[in-house]
């Protein structure tokens, strides 16, 4: 029987891909990754008309870090807008917002689906 034996450069190679391995290894237990998938299959994506709504923004109720989420929103717009709703009240329709100042039309049409008012609240049960 014929041995052969690895060279140096072999060898090298060898031990970088163990360690590289090894490296890998430690990482999925370290983050807790799965190395096989579930024994139900692979988790479903989740669907666009969710992502779609866990992006929705409520001009009437959203703070400034939300409403900075909307396409052509700094800051200083969004401040502008928690100010305009401050003075003027809530909004009665997403067009409304144009009555800040660097919103208009074109900006509303950016946002797509993504901007929505909520109605007043549900006072039925007052009187």
């Amino acid at each position: 029987m014929v041995r052969k034996h690895l060279g140096p450069e072999q060898r090298k190679f060898f031990a970088a891909s163990l360690g590289a391995t090894v490296l890998v290894l430690a990482a999925a237990v370290w983050y807790q990754a799965p190395l096989l998938p579930d024994a139900d299959g692979p988790a479903r994506p989740a669907s666009s008309s969710t992502l779609l709504e866990a992006a929705r923004v409520d001009l009437n109720t959203a703070g400034l870090q939300e409403l900075c989420t909307l396409p052509g929103i700094g800051r200083k717009t969004a401040w502008a807008i928690l100010e305009d709703r401050r003075l003027n009240g809530p909004y009665a329709q997403v067009e409304d917002v144009t009555r800040v100042d660097g919103i208009t039309q074109n900006t509303i049409g950016d946002w797509g689906r993504l901007a929505y008012v909520s109605g007043p609240p549900d006072r039925s049960g007052e009187e």
